[in-house]
């Protein structure tokens, strides 16, 4: 027998102690003063074990959450809706949402609310909640009290409620500056920025053309002499496509990783790059092309979700199926191991390697990480230590070394 089912055992009999006190004491007494004390006690011990009878469970209870994903510092409202199929009058209804904190904090009204209810057959609960925190944040069981008019019994019932039961809150971003990084043509090299458009400047030859090419790649000339639509073939830029790596192994460093990579998924997705999205976890799929506002959300969407792995149980990615076709291969890391990178060198196919090594503001760089990073740049690996304040300059200063 749980605590509150123990307490409302207790709590009728109780209640039935007090009818059969006052009943004995007008029995006994006699007179009308004693009957009056008992017939004043009946109405309201009735009442109580009709409370005990109340068939709480079933209420229905359903959460609406207003916007289930979220960025650091945006707020969302969420309504909880309590209805019930009869109207036996009730002194109140207490309605508690035992959300767990952490991920978001209340900022306007409470989870918690006394309505007196009487009659009526539906209440709501609002409060708003902003993203204090990213991850994916579940919502627990709402909570029901009812009780009697002198607070001698008091029922309680948890009930999971139907509809939305995660917040998912995405990482900080901020702002990056893209510049020149190491990207070539397939005949000759050439710096250039390492993710943005297409090369449009050399056609190297002509095909048929398909539908979703642009008007200004149409060869107008072969047109003329064929009748028959021609597209302009370009000189692949293979610097063009970049794959961005995670390494998700815990590190202390470990959110700040979280917030550069979801940083530079942002800006990729305002320029247009051709980008894949890859992290070391292989439970996670790579996220090819972020494009557009549906690949930037799935990215995030793992990124919020992103825990860090320990090294024992790590189960990594096939690197050389991952980065098959890669192009420039840049790694977000907090302490870049050699058999990490000599995994991903072997299957980068020459592909120049990038690697930012993300430290914790000020404090020191601990000796082992020094030692990583030396190994890494003797293995032709270009590596670049910065801190959170550093993002937004990171490529300028791949750029100088």
């Amino acid at each position: 027998m749980t605590r509150e089912r123990a307490t409302l055992v207790i709590q009728t009999l109780f209640v039935l102690l007090v009818i059969g006190g006052a009943y004995s004491f007008a029995m006994f007494q006699g007179g009308m003063g004693s009957w009056t004390i008992f017939y004043f006690i009946v109405p309201f011990s009735l009442y109580a074990l009709s409370i005990v009878l109340y068939p709480l469970k079933r209420m229905t209870v359903s959460r609406v959450i207003q916007r289930p994903l979220l960025g650091i510092g945006e707020t969302t409202t969420v309504t909880i809706r309590v209805e019930r199929t009869n109207r036996f009058p009730l002194l109140y209804l207490a309605v508690r949402d035992l959300y767990c904190e952490g991920a978001a904090s209340v900022t306007h009204q409470e989870t918690s609310k006394l309505f007196i209810i009487g009659f009526q057959k539906e209440v709501l609960l609002q409060y708003e909640l902003k993203g204090r925190q990213r991850g994916e944040h579940h919502f627990s069981d709402v909570q029901l009290e009812i009780a009697d008019f002198l607070g001698w019994i008091k029922k309680r019932e948890t009930i999971a409620a139907e509809g939305e039961s995660s917040l998912l809150i995405f990482p900080e971003t901020k702002s990056i500056q893209y510049v020149p990084i190491g990207s070539y043509h397939d005949k000759g090299t050439a710096r250039s920025p390492f993710s943005l458009i297409k090369e449009t400047t050399v056609a190297t030859s002509v095909r048929d053309y398909q539908q979703g090419d642009r008007m200004s790649w149409i060869h107008w000339k072969s047109f003329a002499r064929t009748q028959n639509l021609m597209t302009k073939e370009f000189e692949n830029k293979r610097g063009e496509h970049v794959t961005l790596l995670l390494d998700a192994k815990s590190s202390e460093t470990f959110e700040e990783q979280i917030r550069f990579a979801a940083s530079i998924l942002k800006e990729a997705a305002v320029r247009k790059a051709d980008l894949t999205f890859l992290t070391t976890d292989a439970d996670n799929d790579a996220i090819g092309t972020i494009a557009g506002e549906g690949q930037l959300r799935k990215a995030l969407t793992q990124l919020a979700r992103l825990q860090p792995l320990e090294e024992a149980r790590a189960k990594q990615p096939n690197y050389t199926v991952a980065l098959q076709g890669a192009g420039a291969i840049v790694i977000i890391s907090g302490n870049p191991d050699a058999l990490f990178l000599r995994a991903v060198l072997s299957a980068s196919r020459a592909q120049p390697v990038f690697c930012f090594v993300v430290r914790s503001g000020t404090e020191p760089i601990p000796d082992y990480v020094e030692r990583n990073v030396r190994t890494a740049k003797s293995l032709g690996v270009t590596v670049q230590m910065l801190s959170d304040e550093q993002f937004e300059r990171s490529f300028q200063e791949v750029a100088k070394a």
